[in-house]
């Protein structure tokens, strides 16, 4: 587990991180902190792995603080978030892992974690949110992905969930697990097994479902692709 600390001086900032951080297995949230000294105090006594650190801030901005992490610790990753793209430079002075300007999108988000973590560190599962209650589903039993308007249709063996995260992020993050085969739809590798005309249209073949959902034109030959070098 990674161990991190958000800092940041408004707390919805703070738990627009966390929420979208919530994707992650791999990553602790050990603590907040709301200005640079607190966040110091807090660094000294847990000795966190990452730290989202936003940079303007009253009492120590970011930039002073990350200053004399670099000089303290020196393995410490740090994540610049920020609304103004004027401190990049300076930013990247303290050899910053990246820097995401405000709001902080999914996609960016995972970029900058990649640098950080394995290929396979946060590919177990995704959180979505089901009425009032937040629930992990496992990659391996997503059968497929499809993209219906503001949201995301999660197909599972036994029901279909929601997930506001979007397609194109979903496959920026796990491309080892889905292969797009329309514009709005990705089926999971595993369970993709064969190809199938009906009534002229080409449709995807999927374990453990009587769901067929459609291969466009465009992404038929990368399907076949996929099934001629398939282990299975």
């Amino acid at each position: 587990m990674l161990k991190t600390i958000i800092v940041d001086d408004e707390q919805p900032a703070r738990q627009r991180i966390r929420r979208l951080l919530d994707n992650y297995s791999d990553i602790n949230i050990a603590a907040e902190a709301s200005n640079g000294e607190e966040a110091l105090t807090l660094i000294q006594q847990l000795q966190p792995e990452l730290v989202f650190l936003d940079i303007s801030m009253p009492v120590m901005n970011g930039v002073e603080l990350a200053h004399i992490l670099s000089q303290n610790f020196p393995t410490l990753k740090i994540i610049f978030t920020t609304a103004y793209d004027q401190y990049a430079l300076e930013a990247f002075d303290v050899n910053a892992t990246d820097y995401l300007l405000k709001p902080i999108r999914q996609e960016r988000l995972n970029k900058a974690l990649s640098k950080l973590l394995s290929p396979r560190a946060n590919d177990e599962f995704i959180t979505v949110r089901e009425r009032d209650t937040v629930r992990k589903v496992l990659l391996k039993n997503i059968l497929y992905l499809h993209s219906d308007q503001k949201y995301v249709e999660i197909h599972l063996q036994d029901k279909t969930l929601l997930s506001s995260e979007s397609l194109k992020d979903l496959e920026t993050r796990f491309p080892q697990h889905f292969l797009r085969i329309h514009r709005s739809t990705l089926v999971n590798r595993r369970h993709f097994y064969g190809i199938e005309q009906d009534d002229g249209q080409c449709i995807a073949l999927l374990r453990d479902s009587d769901e067929k959902p459609q291969i466009s034109r465009r992404h038929q030959t990368d399907a076949r692709q996929f099934l001629q070098t398939s282990d299975d």
